[in-house]
């Protein structure tokens, strides 16, 4: 027996288990599968970088940017509402009432498309006791997409006339059709504002501003407020009904991470 082998096999009475490696790592032989496995080690995390490698200094800033436009569309909630002393005169009156409201929208351009129904209604009047039917109301609401907004007040003004005091306007409000120029021009704000306040955050810093990492967009809420009208329209106004489409703003966030060199 070498002293090689002599030393190991003592050290495997003293050790146990541990003798196992001990030989396998003194023997000139091949090792052991189980003592290979404990020399492998695994490949460095690909987003760790390399070993040694400096750490990518960053800022991260946020900002939004605004962009306003004048709105081109008018979505106009009109419709009749009747009274009879059945349900069935008070529907038939009113589906009178609406087919004459539908026939004048079209014959004003307005294309079927941009006509959506959104109510039809019927339900009993009740006397002060509330036990007591007195008569019917029935109803008919469409929502009219106008796109031009120049004829808006001329539309409603013309429907009012038609269907006489059974017409209500339960409001208006406006929108831009195609907002792609309006979202790119906010776009341009808000990277702009992330920039000059990256510029800042660097210069306190004693660094620089160097090339992006990465950009993300976020929504704002865009400021498209309904326009308050009299819920139901004088036939006898004069004239058609005036509005006022106003500017629109679209609002939207960025969130930029810029690379800090020194």
């Amino acid at each position: 027996m070498s002293t090689r082998w002599g030393w190991a096999l003592l050290g495997g009475v003293a050790a146990g288990a541990v003798a196992v490696g001990l030989v396998a790592a003194i023997d000139d032989g091949p090792q052991p599968a189980a003592a290979q496995q404990t020399t492998t080690t695994s490949a460095p995390n690909d987003t760790a970088g390399p070993v040694g490698a400096v750490p990518l200094r960053t800022v991260t800033v946020t900002a939004e940017g605004t962009a306003s436009g004048t709105p081109d569309t008018a979505i106009v909630q009109l419709g009749v509402q009747t009274q009879a002393a059945s349900a069935n005169a008070a529907l038939d009156s009113a589906n009178e009432k609406a087919g004459l409201l539908l026939d004048t929208l079209k014959s004003s351009g307005i294309k079927a498309e941009d006509i959506t129904t959104t109510n039809v209604f019927v339900y009993p009047q009740y006397a002060s006791d509330g036990q007591r039917i007195t008569g019917y109301q029935a109803g008919n609401t469409v929502s009219v997409k106008i796109r031009d907004v120049t004829k808006a007040g001329t539309i409603i003004d013309a429907a009012a006339g038609v269907v006489g005091d059974e017409i209500v306007l339960q409001g208006v409000s406006f929108a831009i059709d195609d907002t792609g120029a309006l979202r790119q021009a906010a776009r341009e704000d808000a990277v702009k504002n992330t920039e000059s306040q990256a510029d800042q955050l660097a210069a306190a810093s004693g660094l620089k501003v160097g090339p992006v990492v990465s950009i993300i967009e976020g929504s704002l809420p865009s400021s498209f407020p309904p326009v308050p009208l009299a819920e139901r329209a004088a036939t006898d106004a004069g004239g058609s009904v005036p509005l006022e489409p106003g500017q629109q703003e679209l609002n939207l966030s960025v969130t930029v991470v810029y690379q800090l060199t020194d």
